[in-house]
């Protein structure tokens, strides 16, 4: 199997009470940190996916937030064609927002799978279809995610 290479380009930390920033319609993902019972504070808690902006995906999850023992803090990813490091040190400004959905939520689904936020409830046990052939490489201010997912790692090949 082929494997394209997508660079995903974290930004942040931003706090909560900073969601109403985050416009950029070129960011297509996010991560919640957050304080967990068990994982301790600053735990990944929740990742997902946009097709609007972030702002308004986040408005979503306030009916849970708001029970949260600490504020969250949130990253945010644009997601692009890896062509290289060199080409990669010149990165100045977030990817253009994908035009196939189905990519996006490939490289969600890999990132849920891999890392198993404590909030995500789909896609834990198993990787989605739109996942096949996607390697990404976690960029930027990614923290404590993964530098390197690929499907054929999860799913081997078919």
């Amino acid at each position: 199997m082929d494997e394209q290479i997508y660079d995903v380009y974290w930004e942040g930390p931003y706090h909560w009470n900073q969601r109403e920033t985050l416009t950029d319609h070129r960011h297509v993902l996010y991560s919640i940190y957050g304080t967990h019972p068990v994982y301790g504070r600053e735990a990944l808690v929740y990742i997902g996916m946009t097709e609007n902006t972030i702002c308004d995906r986040l408005s979503e999850h306030e009916y849970w937030i708001e029970y949260e023992l600490d504020d969250p803090i949130i990253k945010m990813a644009s997601i692009g064609i890896f062509e290289g490091w060199a080409k990669w040190e010149l990165m100045k400004e977030p990817y253009s927002h994908p035009q196939d959905i189905n990519l996006i939520r490939g490289v969600e689904a890999l990132l849920i799978h891999a890392h198993q936020p404590a909030y995500n409830t789909a896609g834990k046990s198993d990787v989605s279809e739109n996942a096949k052939g996607i390697r990404i490489f976690n960029t930027g201010k990614s923290g404590i995610l993964l530098p390197e997912i690929s499907y054929l790692f999860y799913q081997g090949y078919d």
